[in-house]
């Protein structure tokens, strides 16, 4: 069973559910409400902040988006902008008004999908009957999608990995050059040399970060002060998307012992959970045998979720079989918490959150023979949940 998306970027369609954003007409803050095509998020932001005359760093956002997609996202700019002077290619602003407090990145309730899926003819009615049997038997698994680990090249979790593990300078030449997984030339020859002044003459314009951190390395600078090169949000995301692998690891392991994402066992951690699934990390509640059938019935209820650790360096060791599968993981990695502490660079150090284990859809519908809308909670995966509708188990 398989199914493919995006023929086209107006075949995924994802429009931004925001926070509440209370307008300030004097705020200093602008934000943008902006509809792009064939844009991914961090591109944007560059080519945005070169269009206005300013740094990227005064620009913020709730959420990153894919590049082949429709989608409709808020920007804030720190100052005051004329949007209607704004001449981007594929790029629409639809609304502007200013506030007092900056968004953020996860300053989201969520996101409303429309998807048209195609090579599954034979498979859609089965998938629509498999979503309804999926939320019978608790939910679906929160795993994060593979755009997590890079838009194209899907190596940002062992760039990450590099960084924990090794340091700054093998994390660099994994970024430049991956032997497992690149194939043109450019950049075969590089990880042969090392040789970066022949990779900048040799790497295409458009990579644009690649030939940023070359440049700076070509000059004489460190590999730690070249990878300051990168855009602060993608040094960070490399972590981000190494905790995301190993919290995919423990939802594998999890599922081999429930169907249910939503069963709790006792070591769990749960905590409240809005109508989208987003959970509420300041009440999070250890799971014991004093509480367990009490947390069982108010996940049942959907008013809680069990939690698995987006591992740093505050996470803590948990009991029972969450906490088996906790350590099998880190024994696989021959990690500890405390290598999230990036010595190196200390603005990459992560201490770690949670993530829901499990999801529900909202308003899901099938409005033609092949095209699905619904909303999912802020960083929850639409191919994750379309994944499970229409791959095989």
């Amino acid at each position: 069973m398989g199914y493919t998306i995006k023929n086209t970027p107006e075949d995924f369609r994802v429009e931004e559910i925001p926070a509440d954003l209370k307008v300030v007409d004097s705020g200093k803050y602008t934000i943008l409400k902006i509809v792009l095509r064939n844009w991914e998020t961090n591109h944007f932001v560059t080519h945005l902040a070169r269009y206005l005359g300013m740094s990227r760093k005064r620009i913020t956002y709730a959420g990153t988006k894919d590049k082949r997609a429709v989608t409709t996202q808020y920007f804030c700019i720190n100052g005051n902008v004329r949007p209607d002077e704004i001449r981007i290619k594929d790029c629409e602003i639809i609304e502007a008004f200013n506030v007092d407090k900056q968004l953020n990145l996860g300053d989201l309730r969520g996101n409303k999908f429309e998807i048209r899926v195609f090579d599954a003819e034979e498979e859609l009615k089965e998938g629509i009957g498999k979503y309804w049997k999926k939320l019978e038997s608790g939910g679906f698994w929160n795993y994060f999608g593979i755009q997590r680990f890079g838009a194209i090249r899907y190596n940002t979790n062992k760039v990450g990995r590099e960084i924990v593990k090794s340091g700054i300078e093998n994390a660099v030449k994994e970024y430049l050059y991956d032997p497992e997984i690149d194939k043109d030339d450019f950049r075969i020859k590089l990880g042969k040399s090392w040789d970066f002044a022949a990779g900048l003459r040799d790497y295409p314009e458009h990579l644009q970060f690649e030939r940023a951190l070359m440049s700076e390395l070509v000059s004489g600078k460190s590999y730690g002060q070249s990878f300051d090169a990168l855009p602060k949000s993608l040094r960070i995301m490399f972590i981000h998307a190494y905790q995301s692998e190993l919290f995919n690891r423990i939802l594998k392991y999890r599922s081999e012992l429930t169907e249910n994402p939503f069963d709790v066992f006792e070591g769990d951690f749960v905590t409240p959970v809005d109508n989208y699934c987003n959970i509420d990390e300041e009440k999070i509640v250890p799971v014991n045998d004093f509480n367990l059938e009490r947390m069982r019935l108010l996940s049942k209820e959907g008013k809680i979720a069990p939690v698995a650790p987006l591992v740093g360096t505050d996470s803590k060791n948990q009991e029972g079989v969450p906490g088996e599968i906790l350590r099998r993981v880190m024994n696989e990695e021959q990690i500890e918490f405390s290598d999230f502490r990036i010595e190196e660079k200390n603005e990459l150090t992560s201490k770690g959150n949670y993530r829901s284990i499990g999801f529900k859809p909202i308003g899901f519908l099938a409005e033609d023979v092949n095209l699905f809308t619904f909303s999912l909670g802020k960083g929850i995966y639409a191919t994750t949940f379309l994944d499970q509708l229409f791959k095989s188990d």
